[in-house]
């Protein structure tokens, strides 16, 4: 052992240790939100589930909903209804479209009047009137069915649905269970430990839901990265000392790839929810027992890259972080092990020589029924791309029980929380954008009721220029002010007192000298509740999507999980198709410069995309998910079919058998990582893990024992194509 290679090793040991406490020193952050695009993050707020204990009086929410009042942040989920209704009412003509005026003149003729106070005179005189006088009074022409379902439309005021508190808040059908929302800084656990002690004497139980308490579920479950990471390095110690038989070079090949490893931590740092499986397999790739020359070592570091033609944040960081990493390992391998190997004292194997492997012997009883079991699988993988269970972005599945539970009872009781979309209308002052969201507003009524189940749009409360001066000038023209006049002696003519009808009358007066504008709404009832959806970037309409994946009109600017994950849903096959091509073409390219041998680069590029159907096959066999979480397993099984292919193709051409124990060894790596992903406790790391298993298989499967088949066929088809005149 010379100094040198002590010096070397120190070294080494050193620029691990230093990589490692930079990427200690970055933390964990949760990533729950790593496959969504910055535009369709979810709003930063939380909802605290308010319900009652079983055996506790209906009564009782109420009162503990009320002990609530001093926590800060508080923020209505819905229009208040009692406001809402008082401003809906003084603005019935108004707010109604122009394409229903002419109803509207067919209500107010002279007949159409004696027919309703006739029949709201009849029905005040029935002994049920008490149910019915409020809504006579306030509507006694029934202007609000000119506008079907407006009222309905704002909010949660819809008749099917939960109920509305006067403050804003959910209230379930049952009447025991409240929805509360808040914007604030505190983390889901400090808002419910705050809650709970207000409500100690109240017989309710609390749960949070929401983007801050998923994310702070994702964080504790990063508290299992540790045993994750030792239970793979105890499992990659086991396949490698099976592998060498020997102490020595497991050790020197460990601590060669524990550098990449810490440097590909240090990269994507802080280590979230999606970059523990990715670094297990990273690393689980990286010792393979065989040391990988510079053309294995480019197919893999390059077998990421194609993510950065995805919209995925995370993975577009490891497009590259991956790339870095997998190349760093292949200079520890090719320049560290040795030295390594030498100071723990033994001396290092030589190196394989670089070459141009010719194609093997081409048998056709064996290479036809290959490039026939090519064709099936291909036809199989087609089939299952448009037949897999989709795995959307969001919501990524937390193993946290009770968040599970709440998030549940949500979806059950109120809405799905993962459906909530946002239109942003912008405005540099509220009359700005809430002119500009009352403008938006008409195309998203549209998709109702077949995309959008409900809306809380601030924007049906008003009417925007030049829209509220034609509808000021049509009802001009239908002489209002002379039809109340009518209406007030016809309610005489019945023996009835107008002043009985009085609000309506007030009301339907005084909208058209003080109309639905942007300007009087924000002084009027509703004012507050405007002002609280007022943002930077403006005025915030919420549309809750429905349960059906159907498409949304691209004429709608809206944002959020939901909306991203629906329309991932529609193109994610043709996303895969493009990534797995530039995959294919990049292990192509790789190969060619290589070897100089295009049927062998053609070759192991079909090798990749049919190890790729195989794995779409497997995992709709195994009733297993396919989508952006899977993505990069998906890539990793192009990849490791192209290197099992290259090595299987070089093996034969150097008169070693087809197959190797010791070249199949190679997969022991990556499937040790896939086991300790299996036995973590996220279910994201255990898809992840049967994925990465699977993919191995099919990669190995393919590459090592077809790739040479294929390469056969290849090359004697571009003999063939030489030799034509």
């Amino acid at each position: 052992m010379s100094d040198r290679s002590t010096l070397t090793a120190l070294a080494w040991l050193a620029v691990c240790a230093a990589l490692g406490l930079v990427a200690a020193a970055r933390g964990t952050e949760a990533q729950v939100w790593g496959l969504i695009p910055a535009a369709h993050r979810p709003v930063i707020e939380i909802d605290l589930r308010v319900r009652l204990d079983d055996g506790a009086p209906d009564e009782a929410l109420e009162a503990a909903v009320l002990a609530l009042e001093p926590l800060p942040g508080r923020c209505p989920l819905a229009p208040p209804p009692a406001e809402a209704r008082r401003w809906l009412d003084a603005h019935a003509l108004s707010l109604l479209p122009r394409e229903h005026h002419s109803a509207l003149a067919d209500r107010l003729a002279p007949e159409a009047l004696r027919t309703a106070i006739a029949g709201a005179r009849a029905r005040l005189a029935s002994p049920f009137a008490g149910l019915v006088g409020d809504d006579l009074r306030r509507d006694p022409l029934r202007l609000a069915e000119l506008g079907p379902g407006r009222a309905g439309r704002l909010g949660f005021l819809a008749p099917a649905g939960p109920d509305v508190s006067a403050r804003g808040d959910l209230v379930a059908l049952d009447g025991r269970s409240a929805l509360l929302c808040f914007h604030t800084a505190d983390s889901g656990h400090e808002l419910r430990d705050s809650a709970a002690a207000l409500v100690g004497a109240h017989p309710v139980s609390l749960s949070v839901v929401g983007a801050p308490a998923r994310d702070d579920a994702a964080a504790a479950a990063l508290a299992a990265a540790p045993r994750v990471l030792t239970t793979l390095a105890a499992a990659l110690i086991l396949v490698l000392a099976l592998a060498f038989r020997s102490v020595r070079p497991v050790v020197a090949l460990l601590l060669a790839i524990l550098g990449p490893a810490a440097l590909l931590a240090a990269l994507v740092a802080p280590l979230g929810l999606l970059d523990l499986p990715l670094l297990a397999l990273a690393v689980g790739i990286s010792a393979a027992p065989a040391r990988p020359d510079w053309t294995v070592t480019a197919l893999s570091a390059l077998a990421l890259t194609p993510l950065l033609l995805t919209p995925y944040p995370a993975w577009q960081t490891w497009g590259l972080a991956w790339a870095a990493a997998l190349a760093a390992a292949g200079v520890a391998r090719r320049v560290v092990q040795p030295v390594l190997t030498a100071w723990l004292g033994k001396p290092a194997a030589e190196r394989t020589p670089f070459g141009r492997p010719e194609p093997p012997p081409l048998r056709l009883r064996v290479a036809l029924p290959a490039a026939a079991a090519c064709a099936v699988i291909l036809s199989l993988g087609a089939w299952s791309s448009r037949h897999v269970r989709f795995d959307s972005p969001s919501p990524l599945p937390l193993a946290d029980p009770e968040l599970a539970a709440a998030e549940a009872a949500v979806r059950a009781e109120f809405f799905r929380p993962e459906d909530v979309a946002l239109i942003h209308s912008p405005g540099a002052t509220p009359e700005e954008a809430l002119a500009r969201a009352a403008e938006d507003l008409p195309a998203l009524l549209a998709a109702m009721p077949a995309q959008i189940e409900r809306v809380d749009a601030p924007g049906a409360f008003v009417v925007a220029e030049p829209e509220l001066k034609a509808r000021l000038d049509g009802l001009q023209a239908l002489d209002i002010r002379g039809r109340l006049e009518l209406l007030r002696a016809t309610i005489a003519e019945f023996g009835m007192r107008p002043d009985a009808f009085g609000e309506f009358i007030r009301a339907a007066g005084d909208d058209l000298r003080d109309p639905p504008s942007p300007e009087s709404a924000l002084a009027g009832p509703l004012g507050p509740w405007l002002e609280s959806k007022f943002g930077p970037e403006g005025v915030v309409t919420r549309a809750y999507l429905s349960s059906e994946p159907a498409a949304l009109p691209a004429a709608l600017d809206l944002r959020g999980p939901g909306v991203f994950a629906r329309a991932e849903h529609d193109r994610f096959s043709s996303r895969a198709g493009a990534v797995a091509a530039a995959g294919a073409w990049l292990s192509a390219l790789v190969v060619w410069l290589a070897t100089r041998r295009l049927s062998l680069a053609l070759a192991l590029a079909l090798a990749a995309i049919v190890a790729q159907c195989g794995l779409l096959a497997l995992l709709h066999l195994l009733h297993r998910s396919f989508g952006p979480l899977t993505l990069p397993v998906f890539l990793l099984a192009g990849s490791a079919a192209a290197v099992a292919g290259l090595r299987a193709v070089r093996a034969l051409a150097d008169g070693r058998p087809w197959i190797d124990p010791g070249r199949l060894a190679n997969a022991l790596g990556p499937l040790a990582a896939a086991l300790a992903l299996l036995a973590a406790p996220e279910p994201v790391w255990r898809s992840l893990g049967i994925a990465a298993g699977l993919a191995v298989l099919a990669a190995h499967g393919v590459g090592g024992l077809v790739g040479p088949l294929l390469y056969a066929l290849t090359s004697r088809a571009a003999q063939r194509f030489e030799r034509r005149p």
